[in-house]
Formats: structure tokens, sequence, C-alpha cells
């Protein structure tokens, strides 16, 4: 892992989770919440900072957030980048690359974000600035940036996605590519939580073998 000042977590959990009918954030993996399951996954990058909405208390009620920044998007009707853009604004000048970590992810591990900080360490073109995780040629996240593209993500209007950013200079982007698809499998709906549930369980049965 790279000095923990270099790398900055912004993992996303302020959504209003309406198609779930929960909070995300707080769905349960055999003991371990969703949130639980991003911060381990980013343990020893540097200081998470974790986005929270207008449910803010409950999950800090109900899960031990540890040594991270909170920030708060108090209007999540405005979308996903309005949260990543709350982060950005506590984005430390000693930052060299954010990595934004949508939180219904349960299925990214330590592995999965080792080998993508492990390719931007390995890059040597400086005209590389975004890192994207790729599974049978689909793009999955978390996405990995380079610190100079912040003003860029911060710049766009609320309802514009982040991928309008991404897409501006398609030679910026280097592909890590994955075998496994867990870098795909999100969560939107109670059917995508059993499905990505039942793939948690399988491949803890496997590592325990």
């Amino acid at each position: 892992m790279p000095e923990p000042k270099e790398f900055t977590p912004i993992i996303l959990a302020a959504g209003g989770s309406t198609r779930m009918g929960r909070t995300k954030a707080l769905l349960d993996f055999d003991g371990k919440t969703c949130l639980e399951l991003a911060l381990e996954a980013v343990r020893g990058l540097g200081t998470p900072i974790v986005v929270l909405g207008p449910g803010c208390r409950e999950i800090q009620a109900r899960v031990k957030l540890g040594s991270v920044q909170i920030a708060i998007n108090e209007d999540i009707e405005r979308g996903q980048t309005a949260s990543l853009k709350a982060g950005l604004e506590c984005l430390s000048p000693a930052a060299a690359a954010f990595l934004f970590y949508p939180v219904d992810l349960p299925l990214v591990s330590i592995d999965e974000v080792t080998a993508l900080v492990d390719a931007f360490l390995k890059n040597s073109d400086p005209n590389k600035a975004i890192f994207i995780p790729s599974h049978s040629m689909q793009r999955g996240h978390p996405v990995l940036c380079r610190k100079e593209l912040a003003g860029e993500f911060l710049a766009l209007p609320d309802g514009a996605p982040a991928r309008t950013v991404i897409n501006l200079r398609p030679t910026r982007i280097s592909y890590v590519v994955y075998e496994q698809a867990y870098i795909l499998m999100d969560m939107d709906t109670p059917e995508d939580y059993i499905k990505c549930l039942a793939a948690y369980r399988a491949r803890e049965r496997q590592r325990n073998r």
C-alpha cells in the first residue's frame, strides 16, 4: 500500500435508497454493514471521507466509523455528483489522488482496491489520470483519479453525471482488468441485495476453506 497521505477514499453513502426501500449503507452482510465493508476495503489508504445525507444520525449511531472525515450532502435529490463534490471539497492538499467509491459495492474488498492502487503506482504515463476497474469490457467501481481532476468534477452541475468528466478525454483513462465481476456488483433493489449477499457468502466460504 502507498503512503497514507497519497490517496483519499471518498465513500458515497448519502443516497436515499428509494428503490431499495432501506438505507444501503446499513444493509447487513453477516454481521457487517455495507459501509463497514467499504471502510475495510480502503484500510491502509488515507483518512476516508464518508459522505452522508439526511439519514446521517442513524448511520453514525449504528456504524463504528473510526477515524474518518464526515461530509454532508443535505439535499440528496441533487444526486451522486453532489455527494462526490461534497467529498472533494474536503480533499486534503496532501492527497495525490482520490478514490470515489459508492457504498453499495459489498463485494469490493481490499484486494480489488489494492490492484487499482498498484496500477496507478506502476503507470509511468503522466497523461493517465483516471483508473477504472473493468470486467468483461464493462466499467465498474471504485474509480481512482489524480487529484488534478478534482476541479473538473467540482465544476460540474449537480445533475451532471461524473462520467461527463471521465468521458471528456478518453486518452486519460487506464483500465484495470479484473477476472471476477465484484467491481460491477452494486445494489439498487432488494433483488440485487439478495444476489450480492449470496455472492458474498460464497466468496467467504471459498476463502475459509
